[in-house]
């Protein structure tokens, strides 16, 4: 039959061609080449005019509701409780962390007699002392650390010994600044 196809099962297709289509969902034709436009059309309407009045009748656009302003909000500068209980959750690990550190390194048999923790105010001095004394050390290394061939060996040893000294002042100042308890041997 004309229109139609067979398919391998034996069921028919119809074809494209006894589709009905809408014909009036189709745009108007475009004009031809040959039509003249229509001229000499006015409208007596004044556009200003009534876009002015238009705007004055009509009613305001309604406005977002003004979100309030960071500052004004009742947390603002307060810290998030989250960072309480993260505070809480570190300052624990770091308990268990120095109850462990304390288990495995302390001195054994109770020999804890044999140290003495030093005062932060007796720490403070020390340190105040040590940078004094890295000022100076520093202050005369100075005179030497500017030249580029030494002329003695006294001065080579001084200056490598300023160096040294500067090295151990550093590390000691270093390791007296960090937190927690500072032992001395008695």
């Amino acid at each position: 039959r004309r229109g139609t196809r067979q398919c391998r099962d034996g069921a028919r297709i119809p074809s494209v061609e006894h589709h009905n289509r809408n014909k009036e969902a189709y745009k108007p034709p475009v004009p031809s080449r040959n039509d003249n436009p229509v001229h000499g059309l006015k409208t007596s309407k004044n556009y200003v005019n009534c876009n002015a009045v238009e705007a004055i009748s009509s009613a305001p656009k309604k406005r977002k509701e003004m979100e309030v302003p960071y500052i004004a909000r009742e947390d603002y500068g307060k810290v998030p409780a989250y960072l309480d209980t993260v505070k809480a959750e570190i300052e624990h690990e770091k308990e268990i962390v120095d109850m462990y550190v304390a288990e495995q390194f302390g001195p054994p048999n109770g020999s804890h007699q044999e140290h003495e923790v030093m005062g932060e105010q007796e720490r403070k001095e020390l340190i105040n002392q040590l940078k004094q004394r890295w000022g100076d050390v520093n202050a005369e290394y100075q005179k030497y650390c500017h030249k580029v061939i030494l002329d003695t060996p006294g001065e080579i040893k001084r200056k490598a010994s300023q160096e040294a000294e500067l090295k151990q002042l550093e590390e000691d100042i270093e390791r007296l600044s960090c937190p927690g308890p500072l032992l001395i041997k008695k």
